[in-house]
């Protein structure tokens, strides 16, 4: 026993040992350590103030340089400088506080021999600052020589008063200087100290620059020798400069001293002081040299900077004792170091043992926790802020595919496909980034292929001060997704089977509609007709009721899409009028419009979805209402710089509705009650379908009803402000007078597009015109030899021979010259109106042709003509250089851009169909179908010419079926066609395929388009 614990004592003696032995070294180590970090944070103390001060000293150069820039400055401003303005400009530099350093400015003019005396007798009559001016003046030294630079101006003048005249160039060192000077430009600085005595003992230098004549080139030597005429200097005191940078030290612990390089060579410069460099500043206040520094090299810091003097090479030397650098507690960091090392490595010693208890007792948590997380139905991981895992629990480990040892520790695209590490740390990077827990849906596909959900719980995690990571909880999900998916696919088939059976039912029902129409027509017995007449109403009904559905599976799909266009808001309202208008009087009501002050007329919205709105509450205010009024408001909820939030109200007087019934309204297949169902009909739908069209719009919907006082059902619509100035006027109106002078005219269409020869002979006949119609312009002009017409409308583009080559035959013809020719072409850039000028023709109308336009103008030019008594006149075609007449310009009915293809176009523009034919439904049938198997010919033709690989052919081709397109409002045809037109042989055969690829599949779609808009909007 006595053994074993002597034993114990000698071991703990022997530890104590090692761990005060291991203290010591370490203690002493620290002590060199931080003894050479102190002396390098000395050494860098000291090389940041040297190359401060160096700076401070180059600033000083530099700003005393511009100082003598200033003064040529000055000397540009005029051809004559006098005197009292040099004095004047001295006086605003405030020297004194500015550049303490300057004793002197002065002026020097270049006078040559022959002007000496002119220039002497000048100064001396020069009375600007001395009344008597300057009698004794003379230049000095006295003697004849080529050139005199004397000091002519200088400030301050009494303490210079010995300068004035002086002769700077007498000095053959400084005549060379200012001759180099002058060749280059550049500023001459002097490398030769001065020793002044005055007031004190001091070091000057100068320098000086060239003043060049205003106004005169100074590009080389030559020029500059010409232009010169003297130069501007100062003098300064280098102890004043270079004293000023040195006060702006902090620590006076640091001498300098300045020498001027010797060396004229600057490929010999050096920053070794040697015995011949010139002391130009030392700080111990000694004009002299210096002796060595005292005591031992080894106990200096010492270093020498370079400064450049415009051109010269001042070495600045900085020396301090190193103690003398090393400041407050820095002189007692290595003692301090050693005592902390040989503390802190005991203590360490000691918690070593500490820290292997605990770390066995963390280890023994750790296996608790991971069998707990282990058999968790859970997928567990964390991860820091460099994407490395620290944690996986078994689940995770197995969806990795990798053992938990082998992902601990590896960043997630080690262990990951990079595509799924970088989407999941998307997630995890916000989580840290916003220190906010997230949860959300996430899937992935195990090795099997089977496809799992999970919802997935990520929060931030703080492990140590400044250590966060991310812990991610994620628990399948997957039959729950199952079952949603069910129940979105079944909500989907609902809505695709309202789609398919709207449309199933639309066609018979269009059959009967327009039966029923058709038989109207021909029926002549009462009983017969009015059972055709509940027919077609019927039929109407059921066709509302169909659309209704229809428009409600389209928004359930979200497949429904609004249109921007701009529109005026008292056509919107007309249309309201006449929709409803009859309904109304039927019943004894009165339908009031209200617009609102301060609500902008012109907007740009969807007025087609606008109206469906305002229609369905204003047919449900004239079903519910017995008598009195119906007002239709619209009036400004919030107007802004672009768009306005416009709230439309349909108040009424009718039955009213309970709050129970109010707020059951807006529901799908749902009304007021039962019982308003059976007296006064209807789904439901409407109010639904109203509801959502207004959110698409940016807006909401509401009622206000009281039984038996009426109701208020208003929504809103976020509309921007209107960017075409739109008249709401009825465009189909023409007057008679218009119309005058072109009945019983003789009229020859020119065109090649049987369409628009169709379209155009029924619009002119129908005016009361006789119309002969033309291929081309060969055939044109035959005609024209043979008959009298009194106007032609040429197509510009046709076979065999085009407008413009007709046209200057036609004037170059003497029976024909006077004819009245008009342009009509789908082309209707400012190139192509002017090229239709030069041609000959009289005037320019563009397709596709209004037919309001078209009268105005054929009406304008016979009227004129009539009114000139002369049906001939007699036209030349313009020769080339000669100025184009400018008629008056006619717009197209619908201006459009035909480069503007970054905008698509709508499929089918009812309007533009409308506006060709004046709103006429048989004509505007019957053109539309006209137009669809013209159209197919033409494709026929395109596809012929592609397989050839013409491409001018193709060209020719969509210029043709392109002004069809767009007088029947197919503008997203027309701009394939455009796209074709504008092909160049150049383009290649590949890109004209891929243009004509597209145009059959969107025929047919504008086939079954246009078939349902006209059985919609145009029964019969």
């Amino acid at each position: 026993m006595r053994r074993k614990l002597r034993g114990l004592v000698n071991g703990r003696a022997l530890l104590w040992f090692l761990g005060l032995s291991l203290a010591s070294a370490v203690g002493a180590t620290l002590f060199a350590t931080t003894s050479n970090t102190v002396e390098d944070e000395a050494q860098a103390r000291f090389d940041n103030l040297n190359r401060a001060t160096q700076y401070s000293i180059s600033a000083r150069v530099k700003a005393y340089s511009d100082v003598v820039r200033g003064l040529v400055a000055l000397f540009q401003t005029s051809d004559h400088v006098s005197r009292l303005q040099f004095r004047q400009y001295v006086t605003s530099l405030n020297i004194g506080k500015h550049y303490p350093a300057i004793e002197a400015i002065n002026f020097a003019p270049n006078v040559p021999q022959a002007e000496r005396d002119a220039f002497v007798a000048a100064v001396r009559a020069d009375t600007s600052l001395a009344p008597g001016g300057y009698p004794k003046f003379d230049i000095k030294p006295p003697g004849k020589r080529e050139q005199y630079s004397p000091l002519t101006y200088l400030e301050p003048m009494g303490l210079m008063m010995e300068k004035f005249g002086v002769d700077i160039t007498a000095n053959p060192n400084i005549e060379r200087a200012m001759q180099l000077s002058r060749d280059t430009g550049e500023i001459s600085a002097s490398g030769q100290p001065v020793l002044l005595k005055q007031p004190l003992p001091h070091i000057g230098l100068g320098m000086r620059l060239p003043v060049y004549r205003r106004g005169m080139p100074v590009d080389d030597v030559s020029s500059r020798r010409a232009s010169f005429i003297g130069s501007v200097g100062i003098g300064f005191s280098v102890s004043k400069l270079i004293q000023g940078a040195i006060d702006e030290m902090a620590d006076r612990q640091v001498h300098m001293i300045l020498y001027s390089d010797a060396s004229t060579d600057p490929e010999k410069r050096n920053l070794t002081i040697e015995a011949d460099d010139r002391l130009l500043f030392n700080d111990n206040g000694s004009i002299d040299k210096p002796a060595a520094l005292p005591g031992v090299a080894g106990d200096y810091f010492i270093s020498v900077l370079p400064i450049d003097f415009n051109g010269s090479l001042w070495k600045a030397q900085f020396y301090a004792r190193k103690d003398a650098m090393i400041v407050g507690f820095d002189r007692w960091v290595p003692y301090l170091a050693l005592i902390t090392g040989f503390v802190g490595t005991l203590l360490i010693y000691g918690y070593l043992f500490t820290m292997y208890s605990q770390r066995r007792n963390a280890l023994e948590q750790r296996r608790l926790l991971d069998s707990v997380l282990d058999n968790v139905e859970a997928h567990v991981y964390m991860k820091d802020q460099d994407r490395r895992y620290v944690y996986v629990n078994a689940k995770m480990a197995e969806v990795i595919g990798l053992p938990v040892e082998e992902i601990i520790g590896r960043l997630d695209v080690e262990v990951m496909h990079k595509r799924d590490a970088d989407q999941a740390w998307q997630e995890d990077g916000v989580v840290l980034a916003d220190q906010q827990k997230r949860s959300g849906e996430a899937s992935y596909t195990d090795r099997q292929g089977v496809v799992h959900h999970l919802w997935t719980v990520k929060a931030p995690v703080r492990l140590e001060k400044d250590v966060t990571v991310v812990i991610a909880l994620s628990t399948d999900v997957t039959e729950l997704h199952m079952l949603k998916e069910q129940a979105r696919a079944a909500n989907q088939a609902k809505s695709d089977f309202l789609s398919n059976m709207s449309h199933e039912i639309r066609t018979p029902m269009n059959s009967v509609i327009g039966m029923a129409h058709l038989a109207l027509k021909g029926a002549s017995n009462p009983k017969q007709k009015d059972y055709l007449q509940k027919i077609y109403h019927s039929g109407q009904h059921l066709l509302g009721i169909i659309n209704d559905i229809l428009d409600f599976s389209k928004i359930e799909a979200g497949k429904l899409d609004l249109e921007v266009l701009d529109f005026a808001l008292e056509s919107l309202l007309t249309n309201i009028s006449g929709q409803l208008g009859d309904a109304a009087n039927r019943k004894g009501l009165e339908l009031v419009f209200e617009i609102w002050p301060g609500l902008s007329h012109q907007l740009r919205g969807d007025p087609l979805r606008l109206e469906q709105v305002l229609l369905n509450f204003t047919s449900n205010a004239i079903k519910f209402s017995e008598n009195n009024r119906i007002y239709i408001r619209a009036r400004p909820v919030e107007d802004r710089d672009n768009y306005t939030v416009v709230r439309f109200e349909v108040q009424d007087n009718g039955i009213g509705m309970t709050p129970a019934q109010v707020s059951s309204l807006f529901q799908s297949f749902h009304q007021g009650d039962t019982s308003t169902t059976r007296k006064y009909g209807g789904t439901g739908l409407g109010l639904v379908i109203s509801k959502q069209l207004a959110e698409l719009m940016g807006g909401t919907v509401g009622v206000e009803s009281e039984p038996g006082k009426g109701s208020t059902f208003w929504f809103t619509a976020k509309l921007q402000k209107g960017t075409h100035l739109l008249q709401a006027t009825d465009t189909n109106a023409l007057q008679p007078d218009m119309l005058a002078p072109i009945h019983g005219a003789s009229i020859l269409l020119v065109e090649d597009n049987i369409f628009s020869q169709q379209v155009g002979q029924e619009l002119l006949e129908d005016a009361g015109a006789t119309v002969v119609v033309a291929n081309n312009g060969k055939e044109a002009i035959d005609l024209l030899v043979k008959e009298h017409f009194d106007c032609v409308l040429m197509d510009v583009q046709m076979p065999v021979m085009d407008g413009y080559e007709a046209t200057r035959i036609i004037r170059a013809h003497p029976k024909l010259s006077g004819t009245l020719i008009i342009a009509m072409t789908a082309n209707a850039g400012r190139e192509d109106q002017a090229r239709c000028l030069a041609a000959g023709m009289d005037e320019f109308v563009t397709k596709p042709i209004a037919p309001n336009l078209l009268f105005s103008v054929l009406s304008k030019w016979m009227s004129q003509r009539a009114a000139e008594g002369r049906m001939a006149q007699v036209r030349s075609t313009t020769m080339p250089g000669q100025p184009v007449p400018a008629p008056t310009p006619v717009p197209a009915a619908e201006p459009e851009a035909e480069g503007a293809a970054g905008a698509e176009s709508e499929l089918f523009d009812m309007r533009a169909l409308a506006q060709t034919f004046g709103n006429k439904p048989e004509k505007m049938r019957k053109y539309a179908n006209m137009f669809l198997d013209s159209a197919q010919d033409g494709l026929r033709e395109v596809q012929e010419a592609l397989e050839a690989g013409d491409i001018v052919r193709l060209s020719e081709l969509g210029h043709r079926i392109k002004s069809s397109a767009r007088a029947v409002g197919a503008m997203s045809f027309a701009d394939l066609c455009l796209a074709l037109e504008k092909m160049a042989p150049g383009d290649g055969i590949d890109r004209a395929r891929a243009t004509v690829s597209q145009m059959q599949p969107l025929l047919d779609r504008l086939r079954e388009h246009i078939a349902q808009e006209m059985n919609v909007n145009i029964p019969g």
